[in-house]
C-alpha cells in the first residue's frame, strides 16, 4: 500500500466503492484481496453503506445467470449494468426447484428428476462463494425449500424445507452456526409450493392464514391477513421497510393491485393499505401470473404474464417497476422461454459466520502481530499459539468472476490456511529469565 496514505484510510474509501470495483480490486495486492474478501467488519460496512439491489434471473437450461440491476433507468435492450454469471454448482440431472435470498446470500434447492434427492446450496454471486449444505433428512417426492433466513443476534443462517402438499407436517430447519439439521413440527400441512417471506426473523406463508416461522424460537404461528374485503384475494407477501406486506390481487383484471402493511408486527388491527400498484395499461388484459419480485423504498419490481386473449394464445413476460405514489411503471420485457427462476438480492460481500470477529482471518491475524510485538518488547513470555479451531473444517469454494477488464482467480481450501500463513510470518523469540 501507498506509504503517503493510512491504511484506515484506504478501507474507508473501498468501503464506499460498489461490489464489481471491489472485486476488481482484489487483484491489486495480497492485502487488499485479504480485506475485501476475508474481513467481515469490512463487509458489513460496505453493506450498509453501498447497497445494489439486483434481480438474479436463471436461465432454463441452468448454465448461467442474468443479473440485472433495478435502480438504474431500465430500456428496451440490455443495459451496461446487466452481467452473466455462471452456475457453479449446476449438477447434471438435477434442476432448480428454489431460490432464495438474505444479505446478498442466495440459497439454491436443487433437486434430481424424480423428485427423491435434494441438494441446498448456499451461494454469494457477488464473490462466487458457495457451500453445500449437509444432506437433507427429508427425502420424498414431495419435500421442498420453503424459505432462508437469518439471526442477527448469532449470525446464524437458517433453511426451511418440508413436505409439500401432503398430510405429514414434518420439517426440517438448517443452521449455518451448527451445521446441522433439526427436526419441528408445523400446525397446519403447507399447501401452496411457494416462496416463504423473511420479515422480522421469522418466514411466512399464505395458506387459509398466514403460516410463519420464528426464527429465534423455531416454532410455528399463525397471524391474520387483513381485514376481508369484498372480493379480497391476498396471494403474496413481502417486506417493506422491515415490515410483513401483502399483496391484494382483486383488481388486478384492470390493472391494479394493492400493497397493505402490517405496521406493528403480528397485530393484526395494524394492518394498513400503503399503496396501490398499477401494473398495465391496456385494457382488457387476462393476468395469466403476477409474482413480486422485491418491494424498494419508492417502487415494488414484479413478474407478470399478460394477453389480450382469453384464450391464452398471444402472451407475454415482463418486469415491471411500478411506482408506490404515482400510478405510473416501467416495464422490462423477458423472454419464459429463457428464464426459468427470478429472485431478487442486495450485492455484498458477506459470507457465514462474518458476525464472528474471533473467527476472521485478519482478527487472528492481527492477534498472532500483538503477540509477536509484546514478545519482542518483554512485555509477555513465550507467544501463545493461536488457536484455529473453531474455523471449521468445512473447505470453502471460491471463484471470482470476471466482472470487468481484469479476471481474479482465487482459491481458499480453508479460513486456517491464510491464518496460518500470517501467523508462519511473525517473528519468534523466546525470552531469557
Amino acid at each position: 500500500m501507498a506509504d503517503y496514505l493510512p491504511e484506515h484510510l484506504i478501507v474507508q474509501i473501498l468501503q464506499r466503492l460498489p461490489i464489481k470495483s471491489l472485486i476488481r480490486f482484489t487483484s491489486v495486492s495480497k492485502r487488499w484481496r485479504l480485506i475485501i474478501l476475508s474481513d467481515p467488519n469490512f463487509a458489513k460496512s460496505q453493506f450498509q453503506q453501498s447497497r445494489s439491489r439486483r434481480v438474479l434471473c436463471l436461465d432454463r437450461k441452468e448454465s448461467e445467470f442474468d443479473s440485472r440491476d433495478m435502480e438504474s433507468p431500465w430500456s428496451t435492450g440490455e443495459s451496461s449494468t446487466d452481467r452473466k454469471l455462471s452456475c457453479p454448482f449446476k449438477q447434471p440431472g438435477y434442476n432448480l426447484n428454489a431460490l432464495f435470498s438474505c444479505n446478498g446470500l442466495v440459497c439454491a434447492a436443487l433437486s434430481d428428476r424424480n423428485w427423491t434427492d435434494l441438494n441446498i446450496y448456499l451461494w454469494n454471486p457477488s464473490t462466487q462463494f458457495f457451500k453445500k449444505l449437509p444432506g437433507a433428512p427429508l427425502r420424498f417426492p414431495f419435500t421442498r425449500c420453503y424459505g432462508f433466513g437469518y439471526l442477527s443476534a448469532t449470525g446464524d443462517y437458517r433453511v426451511l424445507i418440508g413436505n409439500f402438499c401432503t398430510l405429514n407436517n414434518n420439517h426440517h430447519i438448517f443452521s449455518s452456526n451448527t451445521n446441522s439439521w433439526k427436526s419441528i413440527q408445523s400446525p397446519l400441512p403447507v399447501q401452496r409450493d411457494d416462496q416463504w417471506i423473511l420479515s422480522n426473523e421469522a418466514l411466512h406463508s399464505v395458506e387459509k392464514e398466514i403460516l410463519a416461522f420464528d426464527l429465534n424460537h423455531d416454532k410455528f404461528q399463525t397471524m391474520p391477513l387483513p381485514d376481508p374485503e369484498p372480493g379480497q384475494y391476498i396471494r403474496e407477501l413481502g417486506d417493506f421497510r422491515g415490515c410483513l406486506c401483502a399483496f391484494d390481487y382483486k383488481n388486478q383484471c384492470i390493472g391494479f393491485i394493492d400493497l397493505w402493511v402490517m405496521k406493528e408486527y403480528n397485530v393484526g388491527e395494524s394492518w394498513t393499505k400503503f399503496f396501490t400498484l398499477k401494473i398495465f395499461d391496456l385494457q382488457p388484459m387476462v393476468v395469466r401470473y403476477l409474482r413480486p419480485i422485491m418491494v424498494m423504498e419508492t417502487s415494488t419490481i414484479l413478474e407478470i404474464e399478460l394477453s389480450n386473449d382469453r384464450r391464452l394464445i398471444d402472451t407475454e413476460f415482463k418486469l415491471i417497476k411500478s411506482c408506490h405514489k404515482e400510478e405510473k411503471f416501467e416495464t422490462h420485457k423477458i423472454s419464459r422461454k429463457m428464464y426459468a427462476k427470478m429472485i431478487g438480492y442486495e450485492e455484498s460481500l458477506l459470507w457465514l459466520g462474518v458476525h464472528n470477529n474471533r473467527n476472521c482471518p485478519m482478527e487472528l491475524a492481527k492477534k498472532a502481530r500483538n503477540a509477536s510485538e509484546a514478545e519482542n518488547n518483554g512485555e509477555q513470555g513465550r507467544m501463545n499459539s493461536v488457536n484455529v479451531a473453531n474455523q471449521g473444517s468445512n473447505p470453502v469454494n471460491v471463484c471470482v468472476q470476471n466482472h470487468g477488464s481484469s479476471s481474479v482467480d482465487v482459491q481458499l481450501q480453508t479460513k486456517q490456511a491464510t491464518v496460518k500463513e500470517q501467523v508462519s510470518r511473525a517473528p519468534k523469540r523466546s525470552r531469557k529469565v
